[in-house]
């Protein structure tokens, strides 16, 4: 069995690799990449980056979209940024 301190490193590690993922890898429609990558955001740790208000404020991407993208994140237990006002 691991020590507690190898297996939170061993997290973070995971944690560190995933953030980079670009989001083309992702399976998200080809006109949401579009969309993003005209914002600079090409990884999960750039869209993790932003809230739901900044997404939303995106020309075009649209709720529908925002919603898809908040599923995927949940399903690697990740989420957006959440905004000053929540």
């Amino acid at each position: 069995m691991l020590p507690i301190i190898e297996l939170l490193n061993a997290n973070e590690l995971h944690m560190e690799q995933l953030l980079r993922a670009r989001l083309s890898e992702l399976g998200l429609a080809p006109n949401v990449l579009r969309i993003l990558k005209g914002q600079g955001i090409t990884t999960l740790r750039d869209l993790t980056s932003r809230s739901r208000a900044d997404l939303l404020d995106i020309r075009f991407l649209g709720s529908d979209n925002v919603d898809a993208i908040e599923r995927l994140l949940k399903t690697m237990d990740l989420s957006l940024k959440h905004s000053q006002s929540q």
